[in-house]
Formats: structure tokens, sequence, C-alpha cells
């Protein structure tokens, strides 16, 4: 489908934004707050004979809930790793090496040893990883991506 996409939210996650600037204000300090307090992280949801399961393990091919997440990956390992996205299954069969490309486009996303990748997904909502050491999240966010026909 040709088209544009839009990140979208729920109507009822939005806020009244005079509310979000008394949310940001800390009255103790008299000051904005500034601190990064890190993200939500949640497993991935997949099906599993039938029942909803989750996973930080995307050794095997894994599909998002939509377009538009965002992934916080942590490699537990000593050595670099890799994860590839896609739009099916088909496009991330082979995880790429990190760096390595392939003719469509695709590219090996590397991730560093003992330490986090952070992703966003765009358009695609397909991950596999060169190994279950790499634990993937989603990152608790409302938002998503929907595709809307060209005006």
């Amino acid at each position: 489908m040709s088209g544009k996409n839009i990140r979208q939210i729920q109507g009822q996650n939005t806020q009244d934004p005079s509310s979000i600037a008394a949310l940001e204000f800390n009255a103790a300090a008299g000051a904005k707050k500034v601190s990064d307090v890190g993200r939500a992280l949640l497993p991935m949801k997949f099906i599993n004979a039938g029942a909803v399961a989750y996973t930080t393990d995307a050794s095997t091919a894994r599909v998002l809930d939509s377009l538009g997440k965002c992934l916080a990956i942590y490699n537990n390992s000593g050595s670099i790793g890799s994860v590839v996205l896609g739009a099916s299954a088909a496009e991330v069969a082979t995880v790429l090496a990190a760096g390595v490309t392939d003719s469509t486009g695709h590219v090996g996303v590397p991730c560093m040893p003992n330490a986090w990748t952070y992703l966003a997904c765009n358009n695609y909502n397909w991950i596999k990883s060169s190994a279950s050491t790499l634990l993937v999240f989603v990152i608790d966010d409302e938002t998503s991506i929907k595709q809307e026909a060209k005006y």
C-alpha cells in the first residue's frame, strides 16, 4: 500500500498541555525536573501454541505488536552481536553480521558487548538477533505508526 506513515496516539492517552507543564515542575526545588530516570521496558509478546507468551529472546524471528515500536537491546556477552529488522519474517530469515547489508537495504545493526543499544523500528515490525545473549525489550509507549493513503 502506497501512502504515508503517521505517528498516532489514542485519544484517552492524550494529556492536557497545562497538566504536562505542572507534572514537569518540582515545587521543592523550584525548578523543572530534568533527571533521566530510564525507560519502562517490556518483554516482547508472541503467540505460543495458541497462548500469549513473553520473551526477550529474538534469536528466533519475532513480530512486534505494531509499527513504530522502539527497542532497548542489552548485549549480555563479551562479543559484538547484531540484529536485523524487517517488514516480514522472510526479510529477517538471515541475521546479517554487524554492519553488513543485503541487496534489499537491510543491515545488521551492531550491538556492542555488555552495552545497551536503542532502536526505533519505524516501518519494521519483525526482528531477529544473532544470539540469545541479546536481550530485546520493547520500550513502553502507547503511540504507534499507522499508514494512511496519500492525498
